[in-house]
């Protein structure tokens, strides 16, 4: 009996150090491992976050448990860290006895030199958890992540759909639209438009107005608009020499003759090396069509040939934005200018003018609105009298221009009770009478 009394005193005695010993090691390792659970939570939020804005976020099970074993793994790497400072259960037996103020009642009794004490019902190890300031960052931290898979934050392509793109390229993209809608250029040329618009598109839309962008975006307008007008203008030229090969051929002289031939093969030349190339099928017809041979071909025939190349060009001039002015679809060519057959005549309206190439700027008269009489500034006026009743001292009654009256004759001294006397030499310099107090004054200024 004696024996097992003092054994249950020291499992008693152990198995409270023991436990103080946990409670002391596990607020350690919480203390290393608050700051980077912090971390990792930071982190994996803004992952989490970037992951589902992008619609990147892999499934809901597999984002936890790869979130699980990172906080794991970090957990044991704090432990290891932590571990060089744990408290042993010896150490806690000398914080017990200090506590309880036991005399190293339970050091002694550890080292063999005396009998262990009765075990008290309430041991004081000096120990207290302060829960707010122990799992306060550690709640934070889960409470950062699980809200990272709640907040509604839309995502990316949405935020494209609603962002409104740079009206330059909403204008482009409508001006390939309508190409492709009419037929009127070879696909190629509308596929490689659309990549870059698309390459374009494809940035983040807060990249959308930065300088960069907008410079790429006015080039590409501005390329497309140069490749619009140019085959336009080729189609003009290439349709003006055919229409005044086909109306007036037999009754043009050889070099005008040969000018129209080498203006009309310029024209197709450039239209088939151009960046914008019309539709294959009239290109084919033109580069196939020999202009010293027309009378192969019917009137109907070349007609209707010149009617697609107008109304291709008319189409053109929606890509470039506004037309170029007057330009008449004339049936039989006589008012072109390919031959100098038909003329423009001037027109005498007051309207205002729709300009354009060899018509003049096409500017209204009066643009600031119609004229006022002229107020006839600088005109002499007389001004006529008015009745005087009402008149007070001092107002001007009249005003006269006239010549100063000079007096031409010698100057004369006139003193009191002198004769009047025309002076020779000095005597004819004026001479002041001063007082006496005034020739002082001089005097002493002239010192």
């Amino acid at each position: 009996m004696s024996d097992s009394a003092p054994s249950s005193h020291s499992d008693s005695w152990l198995r409270k150090a023991k436990s103080t010993a946990k409670c002391v090691n596990l607020a350690w390792w919480l203390q290393n491992f608050n700051l980077p659970l912090t971390v990792i939570a930071i982190l994996s939020s803004a992952i989490i976050l970037t992951a589902r804005y992008y619609e990147k976020l892999p499934s809901y099970f597999s984002t936890i448990a790869i979130l699980t074993a990172t906080i794991a793994i970090a957990g044991l790497l704090v432990w290891l860290y932590a571990k060089r400072r744990f408290e042993k259960p010896e150490e806690s037996l000398v914080r017990i006895e200090e506590k309880m103020k036991l005399r190293n009642a339970l050091s002694a009794a550890k080292a063999g030199v005396a009998p262990w004490p009765a075990p008290q019902p309430e041991v004081d190890n000096g120990l207290k958890w302060h829960l707010p300031r122990t799992l306060l960052p550690t709640l934070g931290s889960i409470a950062i992540i699980v809200a990272s898979f709640f907040i509604p934050i839309g995502s990316y392509a949405e935020t494209i759909a609603n962002t409104p793109a740079p009206s330059a390229l909403n204008d482009i993209e409508s001006k390939l639209e309508m190409l492709k809608d009419e037929e009127i250029v070879q696909e190629d040329y509308i596929e490689d438009m659309e990549e870059k618009v698309e390459e374009i598109k494809q940035q983040d839309p807060a990249e959308w107005f930065s300088h960069s962008s907008l410079e790429a975006i006015d080039n590409l307008r501005e390329n497309h608009d140069a490749a619009a007008g140019d085959m336009k203008e080729n189609l003009k030229n290439a349709e003006r020499a055919l229409q005044s090969l086909q109306k007036h051929g037999d009754k043009l002289d050889q070099a005008t003759k040969e000018n129209l031939l080498n203006e009309f093969g310029k024209a197709v030349e450039n239209l088939d090396t151009g960046n914008m190339k019309p539709n294959k099928e009239l290109l084919d017809q033109l580069k196939k069509l020999d202009p010293n041979l027309l009378d192969q071909l019917t009137p109907e025939q070349l007609d209707q040939l010149r009617k697609n190349m107008r109304e291709m060009a008319e189409k053109l001039k929606a890509q470039q934005g506004e037309g170029d002015g007057n330009e008449g679809e004339d049936g039989d060519g006589e008012g072109s200018n390919g031959d100098g057959a038909g003329g423009d005549e001037e027109s005498e309206s007051d309207g205002t003018g729709k300009g354009g190439l060899g018509r003049g700027p096409g500017h209204a008269p009066g643009l600031l609105g119609k004229e006022a009489d002229k107020l006839g500034l600088g005109d002499a006026e007389r001004l006529e009298p008015q009745d005087l009743k009402d008149t007070l001292p001092g107002d001007l009654l009249e005003t006269t221009d006239g010549e100063h009256e000079i007096d031409k004759t010698d100057a004369k001294i006139r003193g009191g009770g002198n004769t009047e006397n025309i002076g020779d030499g000095g005597e004819r310099v004026w001479k002041n009478s001063l007082l006496p107090d005034e020739k002082k004054a001089l005097k002493n200024f002239f010192k």
